[in-house]
């Protein structure tokens, strides 16, 4: 439970009422209401932490430019003498964490959660926004199959200069040219966005270790485990996309998220189960009408007699 209870924004004069807070990677949300009994999620920062203040605002810059459905939405943010705060649409489902937990997913599960985040990534690209990092806690799966990236706090304008010192919390799901000292760029996101496909489908993500400097090293210098010996029954091709995608260098990666959502239709055609072959049949408005004019034979026939 948080020590503040009661935020007032100074925007729109709403007064949000905490309650239970959940974690969400780098940081965590709290369950609102306002005055009115309408549902939120709220993100805040201590008021005397500038340096925090400072990320909270910037992510609210970067949420203020967005509008996708796949992606969280900022409603209001404010500032008082306890914090600085934002307000947030709640997404529906679950996290893919919970979901998941340490298991594999369905393969179709995977893909259909894989195209749809391709779409996210390519919305951000084109708003010049790099993500950076993408664990199963950053999203959410609702109960359609839809998903909604939650946690932006690692994000980086591109028109902007990168924040130094802002290193990615959980190093698991950290880009070759950020363990490597370099700045994060587009086809950053599709190395650590097939870290994500990769867990989703092996259970577990592909370097692990409790040593940050451990893992930085295996994202530079370690292939990854082989997917299809892990699970045998993911399709070759799509195990082929995970490999591209984790390739050390940039420049074997995919050019841009475009070209991977393509591949990845691809095999989401090839894996879509076939309609059922209908057998010719009379449909009933046709039976109907048959046996309607039958009758009208027949009662002519007899009125004839």
């Amino acid at each position: 439970m948080s020590d503040i209870h009661i935020l007032l924004s100074t925007r729109s004069q709403t007064t949000y009422q905490l309650g239970g807070a959940f974690r969400i990677g780098t940081g965590q949300l709290y369950e609102a209401y306002d005055q009115h009994g309408q549902r939120y999620w709220v993100k805040y920062v201590a008021a005397h932490d500038e340096a925090a203040i400072a990320r909270l605002r910037y992510e609210a810059i970067i949420l203020g430019k967005l509008q996708h459905n796949g992606i969280i939405r900022l409603l209001d943010r404010g500032r008082n003498k306890q914090a600085f705060f934002l307000v947030l649409a709640p997404a529906h489902g679950r996290s893919l964490a919970d979901i998941a937990g340490s298991k594999p997913i369905p393969v179709h599960t995977a893909l259909n959660i894989a195209i749809q985040l391709t779409d996210v990534l390519n919305y951000l690209h084109g708003q010049g926004i790099i993500c950076r990092t993408l664990t199963p806690a950053s999203l959410y799966l609702d109960h359609l199959g839809r998903i909604t990236l939650i946690d932006l706090s690692d994000t980086w304008d591109e028109i902007s200069p990168p924040r130094t010192g802002d290193l990615i919390i959980n190093a698991s799901y950290l880009s070759p040219e950020e363990a490597g000292g370099a700045v994060a760029e587009r086809r950053s996101d599709i190395y650590v966005y097939g870290i994500l496909l990769f867990e989703l489908l092996a259970g577990h993500p592909p370097f692990q270790s409790a040593n940050r400097g451990d893992l930085a090293l295996q994202h530079l210098l370690t292939p990854p485990p082989n997917l299809e010996d892990l699970r045998p029954d993911v399709p070759t091709d799509l195990a082929a996309i995970v490999r591209r995608c984790l390739a050390k260098s940039p420049g074997q990666r995919y050019n841009n998220t475009l070209v991977l959502q393509e591949a990845l239709n691809r095999i989401g055609k090839a894996e879509a189960e076939p309609l059922p072959e209908l057998q010719p049949t009379i449909t009933p408005w046709r039976w109907l009408r048959r046996q309607t004019n039958q009758s009208v034979s027949h009662t002519m026939e007899g009125s004839e007699s």
